[in-house]
């Protein structure tokens, strides 16, 4: 079974980071112009590299809750795929299904979320001056948006099994990607400000270098995150200790 799960791991992996790359790619390709106009030129090199790098449209709040959460999703369901009954039944106790379920989300949700950051350092790496990367704090201020992605999209993935357990495996992927969508469009749509959408914590290097929020708020989303997770976990336990475990899995 691990050895299974590596080699669907070394199918998915690479797929992402191809599909990251090109996307920065085109993402630093858009702002070529912006490079060499005279709006550009006025202002400071750091001016530029927050623009670009900080501001760009690749982690932007529309990629990490539109596209990127439809490939997060559509590859830990493929993730999923490889229980069968011959393997479930060896296992101790429903809650060592879970908790291998869980587990996966974990690996998965962390492994792309350092995909996402680490193509963006690259990038910035590539286009700009390492002085200026260093001088802008870019480089802690990813490490802390690993952190927010991770917790994003582990949430995600505990969505998705939590929905597997109560209504169906095969819609949970479509519901949870519903959801993020609704969170985010309802933002867009409706200029929601003064309530709190989970995935507007999971962007954080934008608002960092933007003078947006602080360090210390980091403790703020931290602590939603771990206290949306205890309850997604807690309740996937609850839920699986009555469920067929066996009844949506391939003999």
């Amino acid at each position: 079974m691990i050895r299974c799960k590596l080699k669907k791991y070394a199918i998915i992996l690479p797929l992402c980071a191809v599909f990251f790359t090109m996307l920065c790619t085109y993402t630093y390709l858009r702002f070529y112009n912006y490079f060499n106009s005279d709006y550009a030129e006025k202002l400071s090199p750091k001016g530029v590299f927050c623009r670009v790098a900080g501001n760009g449209d690749f982690n932007a709040s529309g990629n990490v809750a539109c596209i990127f959460i439809v490939v997060f999703v559509l590859f830990l369901f493929y993730i999923f795929t490889d229980d069968n009954v011959s393997y479930i039944v060896r296992l101790k106790s429903r809650a060592s299904f879970v908790t291998r379920r869980i587990a996966d989300c974990a690996v998965f949700a962390f492994l792309f979320s350092f995909l996402i950051e680490a193509v963006s350092v690259v990038a910035a790496l590539i286009c700009f001056d390492i002085n200026l990367i260093l001088e802008s704090n870019f480089l802690q201020y990813s490490a802390l948006e690993l952190l927010t992605l991770f917790l994003f999209y582990f949430r995600a993935g505990l969505v998705m099994l939590s929905f597997g357990i109560i209504i169906s495996t095969k819609v949970a992927p479509i519901i949870t990607i519903a959801l993020i969508f609704t969170e985010f469009f309802a933002d867009v749509a409706f200029m929601i400000s003064r309530v709190w959408l989970p995935f507007r914590d999971a962007i954080v290097l934008s608002k960092l270098m933007n003078g947006e929020m602080v360090l210390s708020d980091m403790w703020g989303i931290i602590l939603r995150a771990l206290l949306m997770m205890f309850l997604l976990i807690f309740s996937s336990y609850f839920l699986y200790q009555k469920k067929d475990v066996l009844s949506n899995v391939k003999k």
